[in-house]
């Protein structure tokens, strides 16, 4: 362990450039936000609260978010009691299936939906082949943009509720069900009064995720061109490159009622109705399917894994096909659209760009992350609760404020006027934002490894004579060797397809992330979304790769990282 001297250095140091990376454009959208012409006012939030336009925007994403969270749990409880009560065969692979919506963002699938669902889509092509509809009047499926973003956003957040009720369920005693059962409570009964109660928790702290992230995201709405939403009146403002005080109060509101839901799970409602003691040493073993029981069950499984795989489907064909849909003539599959990927020169340099802006941010939050989990597991000092809220902290703030809040803070006379992106490469702005925004799952992993392992050896070592810097190179970071590679995979893949950081902080379309690319493309009538679903469908191979590469060195452990 460090020199308990140096450990305070080195958390001083720490909070310091979390408070700078984290704390600093919060606040820089605060200042600006509460002041008019040099004054404290509070005129722009009468003005957002009081604006029709505005007032619709923030209650259609409250609607929005409370629609894909029930549509989440609605989807993800079933799915979670039937895994837990039940052993049928091909089990873990349909577990497996099912968290596989995970590996694309809404984003991209929006771009797969649209080509299935649009009016001269894949959806209408089959039916006027099957001769079910006339050619001549299609059905226009997204009509209706605000509930194709409930299903879209539902169809990716959902695995998000289902680790983290079944994450609940494993944790309860089953001495209290079988109790309940064993005082003549029926099987329905005691899941109210018994079960559910003892999964609130869990099913809260998805429920909070799930929400903030659906109330803030950007990318979807954006696809399917519902701009009606607060985030994408947000986005509007920054285009302008010059935002009023409007778009300031419009993110304020959005970054209390994140915050504010996170603080009140945390407080109130994240904790057990009932604490246990202690969990029984046997619990009754979930109940062997076979034949239709098994078949019965899988159904369900089966079910919501093709209706979430419809976006990857989507995007898929749409870049081997000129129809968008599953093709067996030869002069309708093609690869031109790949082609064009290398041949645009917009479309491979994006590739590079995030690739850079990625890798970089990997490195740092592997850094970062060593260092906060061995002050959070190794030696605790007077400030190690404020770094873990710190380190934590992304996980409750959403990617549009903090985006939001790096641009605000760069302009003008700023002391980082420096790197404004207006003006500037954005390059080092991005590499800060992708670090901090995916800080969390890197400190997690870490810590998790600490805590697996002994410290024991880490002791043996400095009783043999070794500095704390050689034991934590020799000892500590190759036993966390596993825990580091899976932590850097995903960060890396989601920095890869970070969309609001991507979005709001490239003007260039020289420095173009890959999702601002795909945007782009996608809003091109000329070819473009075919292009975007290359780009997608690349981008997809990526997250399938590193986050199996994750799974296969962390295994049941990978879920872990998904939960709050």
């Amino acid at each position: 362990m460090p020199p308990r001297p140096f450990a305070q250095l080195l958390t001083l140091l720490l909070l310091g450039l979390l408070g700078a990376g984290l704390l600093a454009p919060i606040a820089s959208v605060v200042w600006t936000g509460f002041r008019d012409q040099g004054r404290f006012s509070l005129e722009w939030f009468q003005f957002v609260l009081s604006d029709k336009l505005y007032v619709e925007g923030l209650l259609n994403s409250v609607w929005l978010a409370t629609l894909t969270t029930l549509l989440c749990l609605l989807i993800a409880l079933p799915l979670a009691l039937l895994a837990e009560y039940f052993n049928f065969a091909g089990k873990r692979v349909w577990l497996a299936l099912i968290q596989v919506p995970m590996i694309l963002p809404p984003f991209v699938g929006a771009i797969g939906m649209k080509k299935l669902l649009s009016r001269n889509g894949g959806i209408n092509a089959l039916l006027a082949w099957a001769g079910w509809i006339d050619p001549s009047r299609p059905i226009d499926w997204l009509a209706e943009p605000f509930y194709a973003c409930v299903l879209l956003e539902a169809l990716y957040l959902y695995p998000i509720m289902f680790l983290n009720v079944q994450s609940a369920l494993a944790n309860i005693d089953p001495a209290l069900p079988e109790a309940a059962r064993n005082l003549g409570a029926g099987p329905w009964r005691t899941f109210w009064r018994v079960t559910l109660p003892l999964m609130r928790p869990g099913i809260f702290a998805g429920s909070t995720l799930i929400f903030i992230w659906a109330l803030t995201e950007l990318g979807t709405p954006l696809m399917v061109n519902y701009t009606n939403v607060t985030a994408v009146q947000v986005f509007n403002e920054l285009q302008t490159q010059n935002p009023g005080g409007d778009a300031y109060a419009l993110v304020i509101v959005m970054l209390a009622a994140s915050v504010g839901l996170y603080l009140l799970g945390k407080v109130l409602l994240g904790r057990s109705p009932g604490a246990m003691l202690a969990k029984a040493t046997v619990a009754t073993p979930p109940k062997a399917l076979r034949g239709g029981g098994a078949l019965l069950i899988t159904l369900p499984f089966a079910l919501v894994f093709l209706v979430a795989v419809l976006p990857h489907i989507g995007v898929l064909l749409g870049s081997v096909t000129t129809t968008g849909m599953l093709e067996v003539s030869p002069e309708k599959l093609t690869w031109q659209h790949y082609a064009d990927v290398v041949n645009t020169a917009d479309a491979g340099r994006s590739v590079l760009n995030s690739l850079k802006y990625s890798l970089l941010a990997t490195a740092g939050d592997v850094v970062l992350a060593v260092a906060i989990a061995y002050l959070l597991v190794r030696s605790r000092t007077w400030g190690s609760s404020l770094l873990d809220g710190l380190a934590m902290l992304p996980l409750a703030v959403p990617g549009l404020v903090m985006a939001f809040g790096y641009f605000a803070m760069t302009q003008g006379d700023s002391p980082v006027a420096f790197l404004n992106p207006l003006k500037h490469d954005p390059t080092p702005l991005l590499v800060i934002a992708y670090t901090v925004r995916r800080l969390p799952f890197l400190v997690r992993s870490c810590a998790a490894g600490l805590e697996q392992t002994s410290v024991a050896l880490e002791e043996a070592a400095v009783n043999l004579g070794a500095s704390p810097a050689r034991t934590l190179w020799s000892v500590t970071i190759p036993l966390l060797t596993a825990n580091l590679i899976a932590g850097s995979l995903l960060v890396f893949s989601r920095s890869m397809l970070e969309v609001s950081d991507s979005l709001l902080l490239a003007f260039d379309r020289h420095t173009y992330p890959l999702t601002k690319a795909m945007w782009t493309f996608a809003s091109d009538p000329a070819g473009g979304l075919e292009l975007a679903s290359a780009l997608g469908v690349l981008s997809m191979v990526l997250l399938i790769v590193t986050i199996a590469g994750a799974s296969l060195v962390l295994g049941k452990r990978l879920g872990a990282l998904f939960r709050v």
